[in-house]
């Protein structure tokens, strides 16, 4: 282990773990994995090769087939996968049986293999390994979990960029021009007849702040991208807030009917829109009224639209508009509103659209599907303002990376400014180091037990 990476205590490398790797339930293929230096002697006594041949005798990366046989009894027909460290997932011996989906017969081979010495794994810690082994990167492990929960294609492009290393890159080559500016000022320090331009000190700084707030920039596209954008459809009654929802997820959710006041408690799914997850809020319509549960589904409307990065206000363009429209739309919502005229298919019946405080204005038959093309566009562009993340531009970064990344800023412009000022070479040095530390926890340098554990937990018992 390197860059000071320590395994906890709790964690011994002298364990053998195990874990299902599959999805609990019926399926295809099962796979129970081990990691550790007793994974091929403990599967080598519960296979049974039809060759013959032990599976301590295997080259590495080779498949087997045969049986696994637990008290004289055959569990099941096997394909077993045989990896010798240290390239491996983990840097560690892996073996990975590969039986029939189901809960029972992965559960036995998973429970054979505990009874010969195995410890079940805890979540994430096949991954944990790979990184306190130095394989990868604290942030190339959490870039696994970005994979694994890639909520759109864009996401999961942006995480398997990210797990190829470009942000550990990034992070390391600041690092280490961190690491030059610091002994440069130092060198000052200790010999004050050494000459060390300032000019060209504070030029670093200067070009590392610039790099810093360039990924703080793709960070934010990638929030996006990672935690995804919400919408609330709103309006008053019948207007097709439910035929719309419908029509962005292309699928009958919502039910739909002519009756006013159908949907009395919001309805929630998620669509892709250029790649972006948006949550979409299908709400009960907004009026007056004395029935007690269509109340709870107007205060739960207005709870929606609180929690919402953007709300679309439908009016019906068949009818004219009523006094609940018109308050309606004379309602400053308090977040970006985009006014979605539906039912344009229909002959016209309203009056002119009175000014609003929305940001823009979309003519749509959610029924026959005109015009939602525009809106999806009108959508995005509202909310990223016209800047459609591309995959290499973006950082799927967690609020803990992002906050790093802050801080790392804070130390160099504080840094700068120490040193345009003229003041103690001492004063830079010390907000250097700052940045300089901050940059390693972003490396998974030194990091706290309590963080890794945090990380580590969000990923499943077999990843």
């Amino acid at each position: 282990m390197t860059d000071g990476r320590s395994a906890p205590s709790r964690f011994s490398f002298d364990d053998t773990i195990a874990a299902i790797s599959t999805p609990i339930g019926e399926g295809g293929i099962g796979i129970v994995r081990l990691s550790g230096p007793k994974a091929i002697p403990i599967v080598d006594r519960l296979f049974d090769a039809a060759g013959g041949r032990s599976l301590s005798d295997s080259p590495s990366h080779r498949l087997h087939y045969g049986r696994i046989v637990a008290d004289g009894r055959t569990v099941d027909e096997v394909l077993v996968t045989v990896m010798r460290a240290p390239r491996t997932y983990t840097c560690e011996d892996v073996v990975e049986v590969n039986c029939h989906g189901g809960i029972v017969a992965t559960r036995a081979i998973l429970d054979a293999v505990l009874a010969l010495g195995g410890r079940l794994a805890e979540r994430g810690e096949f991954t944990r390994r790979a990184f306190l082994n130095g394989r990868i990167s604290l942030d190339q492990a959490k870039a696994v979990l970005d994979v694994v929960r890639a909520r759109t294609t864009l996401g999961l492009e942006a995480a398997v960029e990210r797990l190829g290393g470009r942000f550990a890159d990034a992070i390391r080559s600041i690092r280490d021009t961190l690491a030059t500016v610091l002994a440069d000022i130092e060198a000052q320090i200790d010999f004050p007849d050494l000459e060390v331009e300032t000019e060209s000190a504070a030029g670093r700084i200067e070009r590392l702040i610039d790099r810093v707030d360039d990924l703080i920039e793709r960070a934010e596209g990638g929030r996006v991208v990672r935690e995804g954008l919400t919408v609330a459809i709103i309006g008053s009654p019948n207007v097709g807030k439910s035929t719309l929802l419908n029509a962005l997820l292309a699928e009958d959710r919502a039910i739909v009917t002519p009756i006013p006041g159908t949907t009395r408690d919001t309805v929630e799914e998620e669509a892709s829109i250029g790649g972006i997850p948006v949550r979409l809020i299908d709400t009960a319509g907004l009026r007056e009224s004395g029935d007690p549960i269509e109340v709870e589904g107007v205060r739960r409307t207005e709870a929606a639209i609180g929690r919402s990065d953007l709300a679309l206000l439908m009016t019906d363009a068949s009818r004219r508009p009523t006094d609940e429209d018109r308050r309606l739309l004379s309602k400053d919502w308090q977040i970006p509103t985009i006014l979605v005229v539906n039912k344009i298919d229909l002959p016209a019946g309203e009056e002119e659209v009175p000014a609003g405080s929305w940001e823009s204005v979309v003519r749509i038959s959610a029924k026959a599907g005109t015009h939602l093309d525009d809106l999806r566009k009108t959508i995005l562009d509202l909310l990223l303002g016209g800047r459609l993340p591309a995959r290499n531009a973006i950082l799927t970064l967690d609020s803990w990376e992002r906050d790093l990344l802050r801080r790392i800023g804070v130390g160099l412009r504080a840094a700068g400014e120490v040193l345009t000022a003229g003041r103690s070479p001492d004063m830079i040095v010390e907000e250097l180091r700052g940045a300089y530390v901050t940059a390693g926890e972003l490396q998974g340098i030194d990091v706290a037990e309590s963080i890794l554990d945090e990380i580590f937990q969000r990923f499943c018992v077999g990843k």
